[in-house]
């Protein structure tokens, strides 16, 4: 999966953002942000994606996620079904490192969470002794900004001294490409919001000022593929979303998606996701 570039929004007012998640499922989306994001399952059950670890979560779990690690929930099939009364829910906090300022976390009192910063870019896994911990997070949102930061750097001195575990493997992270390089980062944004046209090779050489040689020697030392097929596992990656998720024809996805003509569509889904459209749509489509 090629996740998607997620942007945060937050009030001018505010430093970090605190916010409430409900719905009868998890967003199915496979994203990342530059922003932390410290966050607390308070109803529901399924699967956990970050980086490259794959683990079932349940009510009660808390994770804090460096910026740049993609990540997705996915809720368990029985929240799919047409009888499903139960409901999804989480309080999160995304932040930026700057909030605390450089003087301010290179204090001896925050060096706990300094470090536990540092960690962060691993994705860490609460293990226990949470109670504490999710009792003040939930309090978050009712709290007047002085106390709710305050109260934010209390749960992350709390989190430190908690037992944990790192999500993320040292090879996972040495080998993600995306945020590797700015310059890949920057390609990488341009064809999430582009996908669906036409991709002009030279016009996106030169937004990285490159020239298309160069661009395209760079973008496969860097990524390991052409560019030719990066753009289309991000299609592709587009299209089964659109097949799990909505009723379009399967002809009308491989358009919506960027194909110029149905056959491409269907050859370029079946080498990558070795089943047609058809077949994906009738194995994974939940509701």
């Amino acid at each position: 999966m090629i996740p998607e570039i997620e942007k945060i929004e937050k009030s001018s007012s505010e430093s970090f953002s605190v916010k409430q998640y409900s719905n009868k499922w998890f967003e199915r989306t496979w994203h990342f942000h530059s922003e932390y994001e410290l966050l607390l399952i308070t109803s529901g059950h399924g699967n956990r994606v970050i980086g490259d670890n794959s683990k079932n979560f349940k009510e009660g779990d808390l994770v804090l996620v460096g910026g740049n690690i993609p990540h997705a929930w996915f809720s368990a099939p029985d929240y799919f079904k047409p009888d499903n009364e139960k409901l999804c829910e989480s309080t999160y906090v995304q932040f930026d490192r700057s909030i605390f300022g450089t003087r301010f976390i290179n204090s001896p009192e925050l060096h706990p969470i300094q470090l536990l910063l540092d960690e962060a870019k691993y994705g860490l896994n609460l293990l226990r002794d949470n109670e504490e911990i999710a009792k003040r997070i939930l309090k978050l949102p009712q709290l007047s900004k002085l106390d709710r930061m305050l109260e934010f750097i209390k749960i992350l001195d709390l989190f430190k001294h908690s037992q944990y575990e790192k999500i993320i493997s040292d090879d996972y992270l040495s080998n993600s490409f995306i945020t590797k390089s700015e310059r890949i980062k920057k390609v990488h944004e341009f064809l999430i919001n582009n996908y669906m046209h036409d991709i002009n090779l030279q016009e996106v050489a030169e937004m990285v000022n490159m020239n298309t040689s160069s661009f395209c020697r760079f973008f496969k030392k860097q990524t390991h593929r052409t560019f030719s097929q990066y753009v289309k596992e991000i299609r592709i990656d587009y299209a089964q979303q659109l097949l799990i998720n909505t009723e379009l024809p399967s002809n009308q996805v491989g358009f919506e998606c960027g194909f110029s003509s149905v056959a491409y569509f269907n050859q370029c889904f079946k080498y990558l996701c070795k089943v047609s459209p058809l077949e994906y749509r009738s194995k994974y489509k939940l509701v």
